[in-house]
C-alpha cells in the first residue's frame, strides 16, 4: 500500500480487499480485518480504510453489522436501499439490454453482420453473464 500505483490509496485498498473476497481468501460471511488491522497491514490512514470499506459496501461486497464488524459478501449483493454504485449501475445495465436488442435488430438487417457488431454483442454477453445473480434479479424486476 505504500507504493504509488497511479490511483488513490483508498481505491488500491478497495481493489485489494475486493480481490481477496472474490478469490475466497476472505470467504463469504467472514469478517474483514478490523480497521486498525487494515491500517497497520496497509500503512494507510483511517480515512483511506473508511473510504475503501464504504466503496465496497456500495458495491455490495461487504455488509456492516453495528458493533460486530464488516463482513464479506460474495457474490456481492445490493440491498434495495443501497446508494452509490446501485444508483447508476442499474440504469446503465438497463440501457445495455436495450442496446443489445437494437444491435441484434441491426445485425439481422445487414448481410453479414460486421465483426465490430458481433464483438460488441459478445462482449456484452460476457459482461452480463459475470454479473452477480442479485443484480440480474433486480434487472429482471425492473
Amino acid at each position: 500500500m505504500t507504493e504509488f500505483r497511479g490511483q488513490p490509496a483508498y481505491l488500491q485498498l478497495a481493489d485489494d480487499l475486493r480481490e481477496r473476497i472474490r478469490s475466497g481468501k476472505i470467504p463469504d460471511g467472514v469478517a474483514l480485518p478490523s480497521a486498525q488491522e487494515l491500517i497497520e497491514s496497509s500503512g494507510a490512514s483511517s480515512t483511506v480504510v473508511k473510504n475503501a470499506v464504504s466503496l465496497l459496501r456500495a458495491e455490495g461486497y461487504v455488509v456492516g453489522h453495528q458493533g460486530k464488524g464488516v463482513f464479506a459478501q460474495f457474490p456481492p449483493r445490493l440491498s434495495d436501499h443501497s446508494r452509490g454504485v446501485a444508483d447508476w449501475a442499474l440504469p446503465l445495465l438497463q440501457a445495455g439490454t436495450v442496446l443489445e436488442a437494437a444491435l441484434r435488430d441491426a445485425m439481422s438487417e445487414t448481410e453479414p453482420p460486421s465483426a465490430n457488431s458481433e464483438a460488441a454483442l459478445e462482449r456484452w454477453r460476457e459482461a452480463f453473464a459475470d454479473l452477480p445473480e442479485s443484480i440480474k434479479d433486480r434487472l429482471a424486476k425492473s
